[in-house]
């Protein structure tokens, strides 16, 4: 291979590598829909879906049990003060023995029992999608959490934004006040006016970066993930004013199936309470070998077997039953109260999400034109400044007035965004757009 070949080689693989170390370095940037996907991916609360479900079957197997034949082996040694007898003596005299023996094999197989171990699977089935629809519910409420920590990453970062522009506007007049300081022109005050308020916005930054960190921590730790990502703004459709809210629309959010689960889970008891009142059938079987056998009048060893069928039936239980099956009823109009508080409260935070909708866009229709009019009170006073006729104290509150003005226009902007996703997520919807 020549030398110039060789060369050519070695600088594609150095391109090579530094656009895969670059690919690599880079983080990834993601919006608020991949970020609530993510915690409900991988936030260790959902290892505890596959943990029930596996727990549902095992308990499912031990259920099915019933249906098998139940095999019980059991033995005897016993010695009696006394037995029964002949009351013939000598020689033609003929009893069990005082001490007896006996090893036995019983076989019960169920032949009927009303239906109740079928209602036992429903109910185990039941209460399993109970307990994996309560974790759902709770995941559901970490969206609340993801909510609050991206737009206040946005609120952040716009607000260090516009405090860094803010910064360049007091070190470009600190500049020209430090000049006209040495000229004479201006008092050392005016210029120790504005040191101490880029001091002022240094810390302001310092506090915005800290809160910022500590909020892109509380997103890593709820995706489960490291610190490898960025956020992306995600700008959301204004929500109509004409909105109407039907009732089936309110049906998203999970917390309806869990009520509708513990209402089946009820239902399901009251009829295992009614199943029980059936009477339930078995048949059985023994095969054994002892002394005496089944001929009680016998001492010697004898093998024996018995097959037959075993009825049992509580006829009168004291109307137990039917009073948990009223416990029952009144059990799920309880959660019928549940859910329409649930559905109610849920009516007024959207209804409050919607009058924050309106207010954000009334108050955003009004910010251009006071952010405009402090700009123009910003310019005459940087000019009154320049020309000595007003201090920098004065000048740095109509510029703090005007940084105001931006930080609520920036502010109004985020909270429209947030009220939003909050309304979408009240009623129950996974994805912002």
């Amino acid at each position: 291979m020549s030398g110039a070949l060789i060369k050519n080689t070695c600088m594609l693989l150095l391109l090579f590598g530094g656009v895969v170390h670059a690919s690599f370095g880079q983080k990834a940037v993601l919006n608020l829909d991949q970020i609530q996907a993510e915690v409900q991916k991988n936030y260790p609360l959902v290892k505890g879906k596959e943990l029930l479900q596996r727990h549902n079957d095992l308990s499912l197997e031990n259920i099915r049990v019933n249906y098998l034949p139940q095999l019980y082996a059991n033995g005897k040694l016993s010695y009696q003060s006394d037995v029964t007898s002949s009351p013939l003596s000598g020689a033609n005299s003929f009893g069990a023995p005082k001490d007896q023996y006996s090893l036995n094999l019983d076989v019960e197989q169920l032949i009927y029992n009303g239906g109740r171990t079928k209602s036992q699977l429903k109910l185990n089935e039941i209460s399993t999608e109970i307990d994996i629809q309560n974790v759902e519910v709770k995941m559901f409420a970490l969206r609340e959490r993801v909510n609050d920590a991206y737009f206040s990453i946005l609120l952040l970062r716009q607000s260090k934004s516009i405090l860094k522009e803010k910064k360049k506007t007091v070190l470009a007049s600190l500049h020209r006040i430090s000049s006209a300081v040495k000229s004479g022109v201006m008092t050392e005050a005016n210029q120790k006016v504005m040191e101490s308020e880029v001091l002022l916005i240094n810390q302001q930054i310092e506090e915005f970066d800290a809160a910022e960190k500590s909020a892109l921590e509380s997103l890593a730790e709820l995706m489960n993930r490291e610190m490898d990502f960025d956020i992306q703004n995600t700008s959301d459709e204004v929500v109509s004013k004409e909105i109407f809210l039907k009732n089936d629309e309110l049906n998203e959010r999970p917390e309806y199936k869990l009520y509708s689960d513990q209402r089946l889970l009820l239902n399901e008891k009251i009829e295992l309470e009614k199943k029980n009142r059936m009477p339930v059938v078995t048949a059985f079987g023994q095969l054994g070998y002892g002394q005496p056998g089944y001929n009680q009048l016998s001492d010697e060893f004898d093998s024996y077997y018995m097959l037959g069928a075993r009825l049992s039936w509580n006829i009168f239980d004291w109307k137990k039953s039917k009073r948990n099956q009223r416990k029952f009823n009144i059990q799920k109009e309880i959660i019928d109260t549940q859910e329409s508080s649930f559905k109610k409260n849920q009516l007024v935070d959207l209804k409050k999400e919607l009058n924050n909708i309106s207010k954000f866009e009334i108050l955003i229709s009004k910010d251009d034109a006071i952010v405009e009019l402090k700009e123009e009170v910003v310019r005459s006073s940087k000019s009154q400044l320049e020309n000595g006729i007003i201090t920098s104290s004065d000048y740095l509150e109509d510029l703090n007035q005007e940084v105001q003005a931006k930080l609520n226009r920036e502010y109004h902007q985020i909270q429209l965004s947030q009220s939003i996703a909050e309304y979408k997520r009240i009623l129950g919807k996974t994805e912002i757009r």
